[in-house]
């Protein structure tokens, strides 16, 4: 089986890692495993069993539209939708009795769309 992790080039590698851990994030590797006092060249961070990586990317070259979002399918969306009340735009939280379907998309602190639906 083949498993395909999206790497977001951000201005700041360590400030989106403390911002995705305090949504409840993990940060599950890293150049630092063998160089603790480098400064952070890539991170890779998950929820559940989802990942993604982050990689330096400098602000001159970052374009105000981002061209790429990242998309959760998960269990439970737990206390998420309550921290991003205080460290998030959210774009639009939907909710769908009929199947139980709950959505929240928000805008990461780089002006990623981030989509975390639980069904």
């Amino acid at each position: 089986m083949a498993l395909c992790i999206p790497f977001l080039g951000v201005t700041n590698v360590e400030a989106t890692v403390v911002w995705y851990e305090s949504l409840g994030f993990r940060c599950t590797g890293s150049n630092r495993y063998w160089d603790p006092q480098a400064e952070l060249s890539w991170a890779q961070l998950e929820w559940e069993d989802a990942a993604f990586m982050l990689f330096p990317f400098p602000a001159e070259k970052n374009n105000i539209v981002k061209d790429a979002g990242l998309f959760f399918r998960v269990q439970s969306l737990n206390d998420i939708v309550e921290r991003l009340q205080t460290r998030a735009r959210i774009i639009e939280i939907t909710e769908e009795p009929h199947n139980g379907k709950r959505e929240v998309v928000f805008e990461d602190l780089n002006g990623f769309r981030i989509t975390i639906t639980r069904y």
